[in-house]
C-alpha cells in the first residue's frame, strides 16, 4: 500500500511539476513595419525637418493608411497638441509656428507602435484558486508625430519606451471567493 501510495504521489508531482506552462499568456501588438524599438528610432532619424516630402515619410513606414496605427491632424489638432495657455507661441520650434500660420496647408500625422508580451508566472495552483496572480509584460512603445506643410516636413517629435518591463501582482486573501459578494449583489439587483 505504501509503495501505490509512493507512486501515486510520484505520477502527481511528476504531472504538476510543470504547472507554470498551463498558465495563459498574451500577445499584444499595434502592427508596424517596424521590428523593434530601435528600428522605428532609425527610420524615424532618417526623417530631416526642411527636406522629407511626404512620400519619402510613407516610404519610411510611416504612412497611416498603408501601415495603419496612425492618425490624421488637422492644424487645429495640432495647435492644441502643442500650444499651451500659459507658454507664448514665440517659444515654439519654429516649424510649429509656420504651421499654425499656414492653417490649412498645415497637416499633421500621428504614430503610435507597441508590442508587448505577457505571461502569467508564479504558482499554478494560487493563480488558479485566485489567491495570486502574477504576469510578466516585455516589450517596446513608439510614438512619433510629424507636422508638414503642403507636402515637407517641418517639424518632428518622438517618444517612447524602448524597454518595458513589467510585474503585476494581484493579491486575493479570501482566493475563490473574492468577489463573491459583488457577484451576489449583482445577482439581487
Amino acid at each position: 500500500m505504501k509503495k501505490l501510495q509512493l507512486l501515486l504521489a510520484l505520477v502527481l508531482l511528476g504531472l504538476f511539476s510543470g504547472c507554470g506552462s498551463m498558465l495563459p499568456s498574451e500577445r499584444s501588438e499595434a502592427r508596424s513595419p517596424f521590428t523593434d524599438y530601435l528600428d522605428a528610432e532609425a527610420r524615424y532619424n532618417q526623417a530631416v525637418t526642411g527636406k522629407t516630402t511626404r512620400s519619402e515619410l510613407f516610404a519610411l513606414g510611416f504612412d497611416p493608411l498603408a501601415q495603419g496605427n496612425g492618425k490624421m491632424l488637422s492644424f487645429i489638432d495640432i495647435r492644441q497638441l502643442f500650444v499651451q495657455a500659459n507658454i507664448p507661441i514665440e517659444y515654439l520650434p519654429e516649424g510649429l509656428v509656420e504651421c499654425l500660420e499656414a492653417k490649412d496647408r498645415c497637416i499633421g500625422y500621428s504614430f503610435d507602435f507597441t508590442k508587448t508580451d505577457s505571461a502569467r508566472v508564479g504558482s499554478f495552483w494560487a493563480d488558479v484558486l485566485n489567491f495570486k496572480k502574477e504576469r510578466e509584460i516585455q516589450g517596446w512603445s513608439f510614438r512619433a508625430i510629424f507636422v508638414l506643410i503642403d507636402d515637407t516636413l517641418v517639424h518632428k517629435v518622438s517618444n517612447g519606451e524602448p524597454n518595458i518591463r513589467r510585474l503585476e501582482v494581484k493579491r486575493n486573501p479570501l482566493g475563490p471567493l473574492q468577489g463573491a459578494g459583488e457577484y451576489f449583489s449583482d445577482q439581487l439587483k
